[in-house]
């Protein structure tokens, strides 16, 4: 289920919420089988006899894991693992691709023969050249994701136990009828073997607990729903305890102050930006737009529909002169950390967004060249049967000077806290955004005061991050990303974390959501 899915479905009515259910899904899949390296030099071998430049064979394996509880009872138990083998070669002067299930593998040589048929016909569209000096060669060498207890080797029944703890806890609360906790768990393992002689083995763990709880006020007929502040991340078991029991303390207190908040003014505010929210605001307003096939028209969309396009890149400023964003492929916990990429460059870092300005955008080499302006090599594929491509990194956006949430507060007369993660609606052009943030509270004369209901942002992305005005210290950052991005673009296919900090923006328009009450 995804985290927005999930979100939608802990919003229902009292009355369904109440309904008992049963165990709707027990589906446990089998270990996908594990292919030799042996097999994968044999079809990387097979491609160079048969006439390709350049030859990389890609193991890949997905095991995830996913359990829910509404209420105290069971609702999903899923698991899957599968497997596969894709061959990458370059040949007469074009990249070709071919990709095999590891449960019936068949010949080495037949899939060399298939990646070179790929590469033969997108040839006759358009032929380049290679540039093989940024990949490793001759070396075995591997990377694994940092955690401290495997989530998959815990016991199922020590994973529904800490649920129906955290489910339990917020029923006890008479005020609180409804209550969804769920745990995800995905682990990605690949073996890279390639025409220079480098076997790269890398393995990430992610693990994501999260729940949310339902609060009904019978007089006033008003249903408030908060969720965990915590995200997915490279981690084990270890982050399920860490502070599970503290967030849901939190979540369950705001809900209920939520139900006799009166409904906010509708006036253009000072917003203080929790990190909560503003990763998730980063992620869905302006980093759809550093995407080079939306830059280059070649993304499938409206032409003309590109806020940055190839005659702007070089002059746009897309935010204040604070908005600062860096890519970190060893950011930790990040979920787009690793050592190298799917075609066995280092993992990247660099400046993505200096000062407001774009300097630099992720790429890959099947993409036409943007001359004059410098690129981040970072390719990935989101599972096994799809091509790589270029891939998002983790994006950290450079803190302040200006203290904690509190002080930041501090230099607001009339303005709102928002925080919490909730659903960012775009216009097709993703230029426009509207977001309901799940808590607000008033600042009046730079003092945190009563929380208000209804609070809805709606403004243009470009409004919105050139009124960056103030950035926390680095104690307020968090680390968060979407497990299941789920995006059209092939740039989120592939997990990926943003690290944020906390923020002021001047003169939001705030609107009265028609749920206020």
């Amino acid at each position: 289920m995804k985290r927005r899915t999930f979100l939608q479905a802990s919003a229902f009515t009292a009355a369904a919420a109440l309904t008992p259910l049963d165990l709707r899904s027990h589906r446990i899949a089998p270990a996908a089988p594990v292919v030799k390296t042996d097999w994968l030099q044999d079809a990387v071998q097979s491609a160079l006899d048969a006439g390709a430049t350049y030859a990389e064979a890609l193991f890949r394996r997905d095991r995830s894991e996913m359990l829910q509880l509404r209420k105290t009872d069971i609702s999903a138990l899923e698991s899957s693992d599968e497997a596969g083998i894709a061959l990458r070669v370059f040949s007469g002067g074009a990249w070709g691709s071919a990709a095999v299930s590891s449960w019936e593998p068949g010949r080495p040589d037949a899939l060399a023969s298939a990646a070179i048929a790929s590469a033969s016909q997108l040839a006759k569209l358009r032929t380049q050249d290679i540039d093989l000096s940024s990949r490793e060669q001759a070396g075995r060498q591997a990377w694994e994701s940092p955690m401290e207890t495997d989530p998959f080797a815990v016991s199922i029944e020590e994973k529904i136990d800490v649920l129906r703890g955290l489910t339990e806890k917020a029923l006890s609360i008479s005020q609180i009828p409804f209550a969804v906790a769920n745990l995800f768990f995905r682990r990605m393992e690949s073996e890279l073997v390639t025409s220079r002689d480098a076997v790269l083995r890398q393995r990430s763990t992610f693990t994501y607990p999260n729940f949310a709880v339902t609060a009904f006020h019978q007089r006033l007929r008003r249903m408030d729903t908060r969720s965990s502040s915590l995200e997915a991340q490279a981690a084990g078991w270890e982050i399920v305890n860490a502070s599970l029991e503290s967030d849901l303390e939190t979540s369950m207190q705001e809900a209920l102050k939520l139900q006799t908040a009166d409904p906010v003014a509708r006036d253009s505010y000072d917003l203080v930006v929790h990190p909560t929210l503003l990763w998730d605001l980063l992620f869905d307003t302006l980093l759809p737009h550093l995407d080079p096939r939306t830059v280059l028209a070649l993304d499938g969309n409206r032409p003309g529909d590109q806020w940055i396009d190839i005659n702007n890149l070089a002059n746009i400023t897309v935010g204040s002169e604070l908005l600062t964003l860096r890519a970190d492929s060893s950011l930790p916990r990040g979920l787009a950390s690793c050592g190298w990429d799917d075609t066995g460059r280092p993992s990247p870092s660099g400046t993505i967004v200096d000062a407001g300005r774009v300097v630099r955008l992720p790429f890959d080499e099947t993409l036409p060249r943007l001359a004059g302006f410098e690129t981040l090599g970072f390719t990935r594929t989101g599972m096994w049967n799809i091509p790589v491509a270029a891939a998002m990194p983790n994006i950290v956006m450079n803190a302040g000077t200006g203290g904690t949430v509190t002080e930041l507060a501090a230099n607001v007369d009339n303005g709102l806290l928002v925080k919490g993660r909730s659903r960012v609606m775009m216009n097709p052009a993703k230029t426009l955004f509207r977001v309901r943030p799940q808590m607000a509270w008033m600042i009046r004369g730079g003092e945190v005061a009563e929380p208000v209901r209804g609070v809805e942002i709606e403004t243009s992305v470009e409004q919105f991050w050139k009124a960056l005005d103030m950035l926390s210290s680095d104690n307020e950052r968090i680390t968060a990303g979407d497990l299941f991005p789920g995006r059209s673009s092939a740039l989120w296919e592939v997990p990926f974390s943003v690290s944020v900090p906390a923020a002021v923006f001047r003169r939001i328009p705030v609107y009265t959501a028609q749920e206020a009450g």
